[in-house]
């Protein structure tokens, strides 16, 4: 990361940047190590290649800060901004229950059994369990935020709360990578048809998802599962959309999209328990001694993302938004 940010200093350096990245990221094969730090690993390998990307693709963002203003708001297509200091009551209880559904359902993976028409059971809760760590991740975001006397874009904004696949998707799960994934492969591709644009801008993400569990556990079994799981998401965005939920109640609409993840969520979720298991070891009745490194590993890489995010959008912040339009209307057009 700091060799990377050294090198994007000048246009040529950005692009030995970019190889030496990739190569790291590549690297990330080779590491042995557990499933799952495998696979973080590779996650925060991403970052510096991306940071170095942004430098060649942009050329005309000049100085450290600039740039790191530009990679927090996600090309300029957000707003980071200082406000009052404050203490929000209301997120820190949030973080609290979602803390406490984290580990509940957590024990519910590990006491389940995994044999039979359990599995699904077992499945079911794991799942909970990473809608619940989104929640952590928003509800620690919005409280470290505010004791920084800071406004960032979130990393995720409740997804249980969506009304839809498609918003769940496009606004509140990721919302980052969503909004790469929109720039950079759905708006170039709608002129060809939007339909088209979606299926392979899921397509992509899917064969994405699919290449990290293979780098994590080395078989194309859980791996294809994982990559088919957001391949058959546009599907259901279709189906949503001719059945016209938007004039639905938005009870009936939760319980709709909740029910989609829920039929959908072994193709991801089982790859994911294979990943946990392949690190920690198999599961049985002795709940708490994988339980607890796992949860506590769990919240504690949630919050080292959000410290991390929050400083750099600290550090990033200026008293006024720089005016740099040109990336903001190549992102946007």
């Amino acid at each position: 990361m700091v060799l990377v940010l050294i090198l994007a200093a000048t246009p040529a350096g950005a692009r030995i940047g970019v190889l030496i990245s990739g190569l790291f990221l590549a690297v990330t094969c080779f590491v042995r190590a557990p499933a799952l730090f495998r696979a973080l690993l590779m996650c925060f390998a991403v970052m510096p290649l991306g940071i170095a990307s942004a430098a060649v693709l942009f050329p005309e963002i000049i100085g450290f800060r600039a740039r790191l203003y530009f990679l927090c708001t996600w090309g300029f297509t957000r707003e980071v901004k200082r406000r009052a200091y404050g203490f929000d009551r209301v997120a820190l209880v949030q973080l609290i229950a979602a803390t406490a559904i984290f580990t509940a359902s957590s024990a519910g993976v590990e006491i389940i059994s995994g044999v039979g028409v359990w599995m699904f059971a077992r499945l079911l809760a794991l799942g909970i369990a990473i809608l619940a760590l989104a929640e952590i991740v928003t509800a620690c975001h919005i409280f470290l935020t505010a004791l920084m006397g800071l406004t960032a874009p979130a990393l995720m904004q409740s997804p249980y709360l969506s009304t839809s696949v498609n918003e769940f998707w496009n606004k509140r799960w990721n919302p980052a990578v969503s909004m790469l994934f929109r720039s950079f492969c759905f708006k170039p591709l709608a002129r060809h048809g939007v339909l088209k644009a979606m299926f392979v801008a899921f397509f992509v993400s899917g064969i994405a998802h699919a290449l990290l569990v293979f780098t994590a556990i080395g078989t194309w079994g859980y791996s294809l599962a994982n990559g088919a799981f957001f391949c058959v998401q546009p599907v259901f965005i279709i189906i949503e959309h001719r059945m016209k939920i938007r004039l639905w109640r938005p009870v009936t609409r939760r319980i709709w999209t909740i029910s989609v993840l829920a039929i959908t969520s072994p193709l991801f979720t089982a790859p994911v328990l294979h990943v946990v298991e392949r690190s920690w070891g198999k599961s049985g009745n002795a709940m708490l001694p994988n339980l607890l490194p796992v949860t506590v590993f769990a919240i504690s890489f949630v919050v080292f993302i959000v410290v991390f995010f929050s400083l750099a959008s600290l550090a990033s912040c200026p008293e006024q938004r720089p005016s740099h339009t040109t990336p903001q209307a190549k992102l946007a057009s």
